[in-house]
């Protein structure tokens, strides 16, 4: 037996604290394809409804910090605020981040369905391991993506998309640069136009060597095979999308796009809010970016107010 199976049958649960609300926080290691995902199981001593909560993109953790200047903690503050209302959650380290291990971390190998399947094993790891019987995706971002088809691939009682794109991936960075000189826009769209074909790009100028570097384009490769629009049009279960006015990586219209393509589902623009689901001030380019280094600036409450009362509806 190998030691991802060891550690998978254990069901490990690390440490147990206790915090002033009475909710408990264990860490478990879950196996996943190649590796070990480490995440914290926040709950109360009552029967719960169960959330999990699905990072946005780039190196970020668990509680929703990076080392690229983040460190808001709104997935912390999320899973805390959940337990107040007798709502247990799973927040984790995502695949090569944080404390969550690969055997093979080559960048190269990594796909974007990679991380549909790891937040369908932590769902069935919560259902048959745990034994919770109602369950939630929360995705934030690029999360919300993945928690759409991970739903799909789930009997998942619900899902929530917080800040996430309506747009496929391309378009949302075609938007993104559009304030660039036209030869590195079209340069960047004959990239992608590549990359959505399947095809690898071997001459990528300097310039543009963080985004489109060989290692990265397959799993750019894998991510633009799906749109947002079709995925959340094939959700059956109840579906809440939530997005703020100040967020400047995300903006509303994108939630509105998704709202457009399934109209059972609930949609709610909230106002000041960030990327980060913390308020700003009616200023958003200038004040919204203290809400990523801030992490003693608390979460939104109609945020809050809006996942309670779906989960629990």
């Amino acid at each position: 037996m190998n030691i991802v199976k060891i550690i998978f049958t254990a069901a490990i649960v690390i440490t147990t604290q206790v915090n002033a609300q009475n909710s408990q926080e264990q860490n478990m290691s879950i196996s996943i394809k190649g590796g070990i995902i480490e995440g914290t199981l926040t709950h109360t001593t009552q029967k719960e409804k169960l959330a999990i909560i699905i990072a946005g993109s780039g190196p970020t953790d668990r509680n929703g910090n990076n080392p690229m200047g983040v460190k808001a903690n709104s997935y912390k503050m999320l899973a805390e605020e959940l337990a107040k209302n007798n709502i247990a959650s799973i927040r984790y380290d995502k695949r090569g981040i944080g404390k969550s291990k690969l055997i093979d971390n080559n960048e190269s190998k990594m796909t974007f369905d990679d991380f549909i399947a790891d937040a369908v094993s932590i769902y069935h790891y919560a259902k048959d391991s745990l034994g919770f019987s109602t369950i939630y995706f929360i995705g934030h971002s690029e999360g919300s993506l993945i928690g759409m088809v991970a739903t799909q691939q789930t009997k998942a009682n619900g899902f929530i998309s917080l800040s996430g794109a309506g747009n496929s991936i391309d378009k949302v960075i075609l938007t993104q640069v559009a304030s660039q000189p036209p030869t590195i826009y079209d340069q960047i769209e004959d990239i992608l136009n590549s990359l959505k074909k399947g095809e690898l790009v071997d001459d990528v100028p300097q310039y543009l060597y963080s985004l489109f570097r060989p290692s990265v384009q397959p799993y750019m490769i894998s991510w633009l095979k799906y749109n947002p629009v079709d995925e959340i049009k094939k959700l059956t279960v109840p579906t809440l999308i939530i997005n703020g006015t100040c967020d400047v990586q995300v903006k509303p219209q994108e939630a509105e796009l998704l709202h457009n393509a399934n109209t059972k589902n609930q949609l709610i623009i909230i106002n000041k809010m960030t990327h980060t689901l913390k308020d700003t001030s009616d200023d958003c380019d200038d004040a919204s970016m203290k809400t990523y280094t801030d992490e003693s600036l608390p979460l939104n409450k109609e945020l809050v107010l809006a996942i309670v009362n779906f989960i629990n509806q």
